[in-house]
């Protein structure tokens, strides 16, 4: 083979870069941005936001990328594949549906819709488009999250005994949102990521208050038990002295704790000893082993850009059928399913609720043919 036939030959091979706009131009549409510009799967063409000055003040930080105040505009005038929203929970319905009906694929980075009906709408209209919809959370994706959920697979912890998350906000409390739908996604998505065939709770119980008189619960706790009685408790506060992403998975051998707010000590192992009137199992460190430690202190920040850049790497791979898009949209419904029976519950001074699962058809995306595993109550 000749010198120029072997570069033609990787010439054809790359894939072209896939084109992307983001709807939503606050913090978390700028990191989005920002990932997706920098990455070598994507070409960054477009951001829009309903507040064309914040739109135009994002443009202006990526280099002066084109910006628009409607979607509709958007899609009118620039040529995509993909649509990457982050928006306000009221906007997500609209937004999302347009996208989908404008034959785009749709990437959600926190929750998938403002209620499980429209998130099951929005899934059978991305399968009747034949594209993906994706709902994850760029925080599934920490490499940690990812360490976490290889060891529960393996069962390398044993049999779970209890799960507590803790995520909180040291923002004052704004009346149009509400703190368990605002601060739960997050911790629930990676829940549903480490847990084996995601979140099913057998009932779940929620507890709020409003100390404020907001009109909206400002802190709150979610409960609910896994299929072998194992409790968990979320806890949500907006109104802290200090912002905090936790998670502990404790069992009958190991425990694992996760903080995304560290960086050193990110993901650590620890073993309390033997259970009374049991044999010890694993050898027992007096102190925690740790198992995610960087060679240099880098701020947390750049830690989630990493996370977002791989979000981004995925619904790449999704669109390319690297990947199986069948359950793309699933992990957002089930989360969306918890929420819902929380809210339930609340109403309801914390009587535990039943979580509505995601049938097959919500798991089947258009063009794969694949059937994700789903679970029941």
């Amino acid at each position: 083979m000749e010198p120029w036939e072997s570069t033609l030959s990787l010439v054809h091979a790359a894939p072209r870069r896939l084109r992307a706009a983001v709807v939503g131009a606050g913090s978390r549409g700028a990191g989005l941005a920002k990932a997706f510009q920098a990455s070598p799967d994507w070409e960054l063409v477009a951001v829009c936001d309903a507040d064309p000055l914040r739109a135009i003040r994002l443009s202006r930080k990526l280099g002066d990328v084109p910006g628009f105040a409607a979607i509709d505009e958007l899609l009118d005038c620039v040529d995509l594949d993909a649509v990457v929203i982050a928006t306000s929970h009221r906007a997500l319905y609209g937004t999302v549906m347009t996208a989908l009906r404008g034959g785009k694929h749709v990437l959600v980075e926190d929750l998938l819709a403002d209620s499980l009906e429209r998130g099951r709408e929005m899934a059978a209209e991305a399968q009747s488009e034949g594209v993906v919809l994706m709902a994850r959370s760029a925080a599934s994706f920490d490499p940690a999250v990812q360490r976490m959920q290889k060891a529960v697979d393996s069962d390398a912890l044993g049999e779970i005994l209890f799960i507590e998350a803790r995520r909180t906000e040291t923002g004052l409390a704004q009346a149009d949102r509400d703190v368990f739908w605002d601060l739960s996604p997050d911790s629930l998505a990676v829940l549903d990521h480490v847990l084996p065939g995601g979140l099913n709770p057998r009932g779940v119980s929620a507890f709020g208050g409003d100390p404020l008189g907001t009109g909206r619960d400002c802190v709150g706790h979610v409960y609910f038990r896994l299929p072998n009685d194992a409790p968990v408790h979320l806890h949500i506060n907006r109104l802290s002295h200090a912002k905090s992403h936790r998670l502990v998975i404790a069992g009958t051998r190991l425990t694992l704790a996760w903080d995304a707010m560290l960086v050193q000590e990110r993901l650590r192992l620890l073993n309390p000893g033997p259970l009374a009137g049991q044999p010890r199992t694993a050898p027992y460190w007096a102190e925690p082993v740790l198992l995610q430690q960087q060679d240099e202190e880098v701020p947390v920040s750049v830690l989630d850009a990493e996370n977002r850049a791989r979000l981004a790497t995925e619904l790449a791979h999704c669109i390319r059928g690297q990947r199986k898009a069948g359950s793309a949209n699933v992990p957002g419904l089930r989360v969306l399913s918890v929420l819902e029976a929380a809210t339930r519950s609340r109403a309801l001074d914390g009587q535990a609720s039943a979580a509505v699962a995601p049938t097959p058809d919500d798991g089947e995306a258009a063009g794969t043919g694949h059937k994700s595993t789903l679970w029941s109550t």
